[in-house]
């Protein structure tokens, strides 16, 4: 065994050197057992289990420089660039000095390092943390069997000076000692424990770190220590040997959840108890399900051999299991055996390695310098082929400009053409522009800082602003078409609040409308209140009331109570099921206040439950094992709990068995509504429509519903039941199922009781974020590992469904079953919904993508009837689903599809109709989920999701969440984000594009894992519509601009040769081949990269639609990146043909009679015309004059100037030969400034006038609109009405401005405004439609500007309250101008 750990451990070395991640153990595949204070078979028992250190950073400190390396130089431009560094130092093809192309690509590779980094650092400054946090494990003597002896995790030689010994502290390791194989059996237990037993100061624990625990250690957590590992509930201090946790770091849920310990070992409650214990627990392999588990334990007895003895083995489950990252809550002590550590953790099994993500700009870059090598290639080979045909001819004068070498009398054509092939390689290497990728780091850093510091997205509550993590996926953020989300404690501050309930038909509780003023709504409420409390007052005495916090409102359930009629029993019999039917844990968090009791549950509807029942005067003051003590309106009580039939995703209802005191059994139960109607008992007809119609206006208002009930036992029938259910909890088979068998058969025939309804509090501003969202092009898709009735609820609540959705349900236990549900939703809905993506057509002509044909989703079906034809099988459910769609008078609704949420409250069997004029939204199960995901049922679940508006994925594990979003990624090749905020979403934001974590009040984990950090989900609103859409229009512009001056250059080296035989001889001095890039041309990319804005931060909110030119990729394109390479080629060609000419015509003679028309003087003068045109076309460019960018361009001239009078001017006769000198003092030379920055800039002011004229861009149009304004408003300002002033005359005057002064256009009338935004988009296409709904502008602007004279702008404080354009501020004066915009963009929605 010692050889196989050392083999083990060998091998793992080299993952912690070179960072590879250690996906399980060895043994990932079997299942292992664990044996405590017992001696493992040494012939079949080799454990291999990981440590429990954890890394998420992409580096360590051996694999950052060969693994950095490798992915910089997975860009093309960078392995050109080696390539021509080696080629430079070849002497028969060199054009210049390679130490200054060296130095140019090691900075380059050096900033992006240091870059990459100072990133990951603090990544593993978070791992560090997490690794060496505290742990108590039993030591003092005990023996670990499963861990090795200390030096073999110890590391040696030379690896000390980078690892710690990792795993070689906390517990011993090794073979069991002699003195713990034969302990004396342990004394029976007597239910007595000192109160230190489990103190960890102890001698018998002993204090290590999260990295030293190993699989079989057995670890002491104190009430708010987290879990360390995996583990196996030994035994707790509760009363019921029960631990509660709280799991909101796994996956964002601040309620507790309860963990039970098995009666086997319940009594090892003492370090002396759990060092004699001897057992043997088997484990399930390392599985990534975190809400399933299977094992068992049991006792080794006599000899201590884990081979033979012992009792046999009790079942194990996931409520048995203790989570790493779970944080144990209002348990003194809970003791428990490590089952899975590091990578084999359920978490980790979750978590993905760090990615390497790239954005979509960079790797269409890529491509990009693919076309240009292409260029390039064409270019060298034009060049050695004409080269080598006029070397060829005696008499051409290609010795004047080639090197002595290359006209060797031995030099043969061929061999001339071929040097003058890698010659020319090097001479056009500024093609491809190797400064882009330092520059673009560079703009990128500035994009972050920006982001970092906007105000608008600073969480005050959690101090906290949005921390880019990821710097280079910052033009990203403006092309997402798809968000990942999930819901709780991302969308909701999972926070319950009790509003209203239906008892008897009867509905109490007063709702306070939102949309009065915050001090009108305070002052109501608290009005509320004070007559709550005058009305107990005058009723009982109720101490544990906390009126100052209580949600529930009306003083009527007093009036009832007080008549003692059939009301007033109802009402109690309602309270009561609140008050009993629940696994909460009451907690008195003040000793000097013990009226002041606050519960803590399962889940947060469960405490806003009995929290609303204790408020009302039904209390629940304590359980005592299996006593619940209450206090009813003033009067103590006592029940006995019999049992408790626990709540599960399947059943949708739990229920406990209480004895009254008056010996009376009454089973209390509560649950979804359908659950609990489908088992009541017959003659309630009337009281069950009307409770219905309660549920249905609860759940109109987006209010989470459940329904209550009761029914009372004869003692002979529960005894009969009792003996069934234990039965069951005792079955070795399918227990799961016999248990639910028992539960059913006790719950029917129910006394309906009456409803409740609980608001989930939404985060601030989640349902105007997501309209917002929505009209940018966004679709939302909701992860979560919510039930399905709740997901929907909170869906509506979010604005994520609407009332005039068709609600599409997938749920299904089997593949067959989702495959029948999934195409039978495509036969009643793939013909009259079309696809909605942009991959599909969804984003019309705008978007340049065709629709997909009609009837292109019918070959799904084909393919699979024509496999299940192949196997000689005929598939039922394609069958089945074939024959609906030839019934034409089918109308009626199918199993797994439902009209609308809203029938959900509708029993069983009932009739639904298909509405196939309404949006689609889509839920699926997570059961469904699963098999929807498999490789031959994916393109049908995607084909029906693509479809859909919204779509809610429900129970849905984190792999399952990253899946998802690979599915959508690979298949439909649409950018993701994905944003989240606990650790079940780390692999889902890890899988996405671009990761967003919500860095509120729960774990960090998300956090870490992400590119984005952000306070609350609503600042994903300014995140994505202004600093995305500014960083993607920045990026691309200055991407393209790079591109174009490079070729600009190169290409006028290339026409040049045409007056030099093709002799690769330089047009400019090497010096400013050199210094182009570096010097003259470096700044105004850079603020196009940095400061360009095309429109104010406002207008990216208010007018949302301007973010899907990002979507539909019309910034950055193939056919714009040829667009800016032909006007390269063209204005290199202008300037080298303009020079020449103007040179070779009319070339002015020197003092020495000698004419100046030389190649140095030629060469100079083109270099001055190049760099002044470049430098004057992005400027041209520019959206947004400021001072940044004509200071950028001088600089880039001055810089050019200097260098010739400054450099020069020290080597007059080296640098182009004296050139300086002469040019300067020749008209020619001013003239040809003049003439080629006309004749190259004229054609494309031509083309933007015309395109923004003619052919305006939705951002063209806004920006008219905020040009007229303003204008207007200028004006106005100087010469004042005579009318009163105000904002309802400024509004006029600014609406009758916007269409009189505006750039490019000079339009006139609103008709011609109207017509010139046929086509915005693009210029080229006639079919086109904006983004922003103006198909009609000119009607629409004339009752604009009516209702500007005839009413009051919108106030300020309503367009940017939470949520409403994120609070992003604007100028008081642009007031008048944001209502106008905000009108323009939601034209047609009848909410505006």
């Amino acid at each position: 065994m010692a050889a196989a750990h050392g083999r083990t451990h060998a091998a793992s070395w080299p993952r912690r050197l070179f960072g590879s991640k250690r996906r399980g153990s060895a043994d990932a595949g079997t299942e292992r057992t664990i044996y405590i204070n017992a001696r493992p078979p040494t012939a079949a028992h080799h454990p291999q289990y990981p440590a429990n250190q954890i890394r998420t950073a992409k580096y360590t400190v051996l694999s950052f420089v060969p693994k950095n390396l490798f992915e910089q130089f997975r860009r093309a431009a960078n392995i050109y660039f080696l390539f021509l560094l080696v080629l430079q130092f070849i002497p028969a093809v060199t054009t210049g000095m390679p130490g200054l192309s060296a130095l140019a690509l090691f900075t380059i590779v050096l900033l992006t390092m240091l870059k990459d980094g100072y990133e990951d650092s603090k990544r593993s400054a978070s791992d560090r943390e997490a690794n060496r946090a505290r742990a108590v494990v039993l030591g003092r003597g005990w023996v670990n069997v499963n861990k090795p002896p200390a030096h073999m995790l110890r590391p040696r030689g030379l690896l000390r000076l980078v690892f710690s010994d990792s795993g070689a502290g906390g517990s011993v390791g090794g073979p069991l000692p002699a003195s713990q194989q034969q302990q004396p059996p342990p004394p029976p237990y007597d239910g007595d424990v000192a109160e230190d037993a489990m103190d960890v100061d102890g001698d018998a624990w002993l204090a290590t770190e999260w990295r030293h625990v190993h699989v079989g250690d057995i670890v002491l957590l104190r009430d708010g220590d987290a879990v360390p590992a995996d583990l196996v509930l030994l035994a707790a201090s509760g009363a019921d040997d029960s631990c509660f946790v709280e799991t909101k770091n796994l996956d964002g849920e601040t309620n507790l959840k309860t963990k039970a310990v098995v009666p086997l070992t319940a009594h090892l409650r003492s370090p002396a108890r759990l060092g004699s214990f001897a057992c043997a627990i088997s484990a399930e392999p390392p599985s990534t399900q975190l809400y399933a588990f299977k094992g068992t334990i049991r006792q080794v007895g006599g000899s201590a051999d884990g081979g033979s003895g012992g009792g046999a083995p009790e079942p194990l489950g996931v409520d048995n299991l203790l989570l790493r990252g779970s944080v144990v809550r209002n348990t003194a002590w809970a003791v428990g055996a490590v089952a899975f550590t590091g990578d084999d953790t359920k978490i980790m099994m979750n978590a993905g390695e760090t990615p390497s993500k790239r954005s979509r700009i960079e790797r269409m870059m890529n491509r990009q310098v693919l076309t240009q090598f292409c260029l390039l290639f064409v270019l060298c080979m034009l060049s050695a082929v004409l080269g080598g045909v006029y070397y060829g001819r005696g008499a051409s004068f290609q010795a004047l400009f080639v090197v002595a070498f290359q006209t060797h009398a031995n030099r043969s054509a061929p061999l001339y053409g071929f040097l003058t092939f890698w010659t020319s390689l090097i001479l056009y290497q500024t093609v491809v522009p190797i400064s882009l990728y330092v520059t673009i780091e560079v703009v990128k850093s500035f994009q972050a800082y920006f982001i970092n510091q906007d105000a608008d997205m600073y969480y005050a509550p959690t101090d906290r602003r949005c921390v880019p993590k990821s710097w280079n996926l910052s033009d990203d953020l403006g092309q997402v078409e798809y968000i990942f989300s999930d819901k709780t404690g991302t969308l909701t501050q999972n926070v319950m609040v009790f509003r209203q309930c239906s008892i008897r038909g009867k509905v109490y509780g007063q709702l306070v409308p939102d949309d009065d003023d915050d001090e009108a709504h305070d002052d109501r409420v608290a009005s509320l209140r004070r007559a709550m409390d005058a009305r107990i007052a005058q009723f009982f005495d109720h101490p544990h009331r906390q009126g100052a916090a209580a949600s529930f409102l009306d003083t009527a359930v007093y009036d009832d109570l007080q008549a003692d009629g059939t009301q007033a029993r109802a009402a109690i019999e309602f309270f009561t099921v609140l008050a009993l039917c629940h696994t909460a844990v009451s907690h008195v968090p003040d000793a000097a206040q013990p009226h002041v009791i606050e519960y803590k549950a399962q889940s947060p509807d469960e405490a806003a439950l009995v929290a609303t029942a204790r408020d009302v005067g039904f209390v629940f003051l304590r359980r005592d094992r299996d006593r619940l003590a209450c206090r009813f309106l003033g009067h103590e009580q006592t029940y006995e709990l019999l049992a408790t039939l626990e709540f599960t995703s399947a059943r949708k209802r739990m229920s406990v068995v209480v004895r009254r005191a008056d010996g009376r059994i009454v089973l209390l139960c509560k649950g979804a509504d359908s659950v609990v109607m489908a088992r009541c008992r017959p003659g309630q007809e009337r009281l069950r429509q009307a409770t219905l119609d309660d549920l249905e206006r609860f759940a109109q208002r987006g209010l989470r519903t459940l329904c209550l009930g009761y029914r009372i036992l004869d003692e002979a029938e529960y005894v009969t039941w009792r003996a069934s259910y234990d039965a069951a909890l005792a079955s070795l088979g399918d227990r799961d199922a016999e248990v639910e068998a028992a539960c059913d058969a006790l719950e029917q025939r129910l006394q309906l009781v009456g409803g409740t309804a609980i608001e989930d509090k939404l985060q601030d501003g989640v349902p105007d974020t997501i309209a917002q969202l929505a009209l940018a092009g966004i679709k939302l898709w909701v992860l979560t590992g919510d039930k399905t009735e709740t997901a929907i609820n909170i869906g509506h609540s979010c604005n994520l469904l609407t009332a005039d959705m068709q609600t599409v349900v997938v749920a299904a236990a089997d593949a067959e079953g989702t495959r029948a549900q999934l195409e039978r939703a495509l036969l009643d809905f793939a013909d009259t919904h079309a696809d909605l993506s942009y991959a599909g057509g969804g984003g019309g002509a705008m978007a340049g993508v065709a629709p997909r044909k009609p009837g292109a989703w019918r070959r799904l079906l084909r393919r699979r009837a024509a496999a299940s034809a192949a196997d000689g099988l005929r598939d039922p459910a394609y069958e089945q689903a074939r024959r609906a769609a030839a019934d034409t008078s089918r109308r009626r609704g199918v199993r797994g599809v439902w009209d609308d949420v809203r029938t959900r409250n509708v029993p069983g069997g009932s009739r639904l109709r298909l509405r196939r004029d309404v949006p689609l939204a889509l839920v699926v199960d997570g059961a469904a989920l699963k098999h929807a995901l498999e490789a031959d049922l994916a393109p049908l679940f995607l084909e029906v999701a693509v479809r859909c508006r919204s779509v809610l994925c429900c129970r849905v594990s984190p792999l399952q969440k990253a899946l998802v979003v690979r599915l959508v990624k690979r298949h439909l090749g649409a950018l993701c984000l994905a944003v989240g905020d606990g650790a079940n979403d780390v692999s889902m934001i890890q899988e996405a594009d671009v990761g967003v974590g919500i860095s509120g009040e729960e774990g960090l984990q998300a956090v870490m894992a992400s590119d984005y950090a952000v306070g609350q989900f609503r600042f994903l609103q300014k995140l994505l519509l202004v600093h995305g859409r500014w960083s993607y229009l920045r990026i691309a512009s200055m991407v393209l601009n790079f591109f174009y001056k490079n070729v600009v250059f190169t290409l006028s080296l290339f026409w040049f040769q045409i007056y030099c035989q093709w002799s690769v001889a330089n047009f400019f001095d090497y010096a400013l081949v050199t210094l182009y890039n570096m010097l003259f041309t470096s700044l105004p990319p850079g603020a196009l990269g940095v400061f360009d804005q095309d429109l104010p931060a406002f207008a990216g909110v208010v007018v949302p639609q301007l973010y899907k030119r990002g979507i539909y990729k019309l910034e950055y394109s193939m056919a714009r990146f040829w667009t800016y390479v032909a006007d390269g080629l063209y204005q290199a060609a202008a300037v080298v043909f303009l020079v020449v000419y103007v040179y070779h015509t009319g070339a002015p003679a020197q003092r020495s009679g000698l004419d100046t028309a030389d190649k140095d003087d030629v060469g100079t003068v083109g270099a001055f015309c190049v760099v002044l045109v470049t430098n004057l076309y992005m400027g041209l460019n520019n959206r947004n004059w400021t001072w940044v960018m004509p200071v950028a361009q001088l600089f880039g001239v001055a810089l050019l100037l200097g260098v010739f009078f400054v450099y020069g001017a020290m080597f007059d006769d080296v640098f182009s030969a004296g050139a300086g000198r002469r040019v300067f003092v020749q008209p020619a030379f001013w003239l040809l400034l003049a003439l080629t920055t006309v004749v190259c800039l004229l054609p494309h002011y031509v083309v933007k006038f015309v395109r923004s004229a003619w052919y305006p861009t939705d951002t063209d149009v806004v920006h008219e609109i905020i040009a007229g304004f303003r204008r207007a408003a200028s004006k106005a300002a100087k010469h004042p009405p005579v009318a009163a002033a105000g904002p309802l005359n400024y509004g006029a005057a600014a609406a009758a401005g916007a269409r009189k002064e505006v750039p490019f256009g000079a339009v006139s009338s609103q008709h011609r405004m109207a017509r010139r935004h046929r086509h915005p988009g693009a210029v080229h296409s006639h079919a086109m439609d904006g983004a922003i709904p103006l198909h009609d502008l000119g009607p629409y602007l004339h009752s604009a500007q009516e209702s500007f004279r005839s009413t009051t702008v919108l106030a300020q404080d309503t367009l940017t309250r939470p949520g409403l354009y994120q609070g992003t501020r604007y100028p008081e004066s642009d007031a008048a101008l944001v209502h106008y915009l905000h009108g323009l963009a939601h034209m047609g929605d009848p909410l505006f």
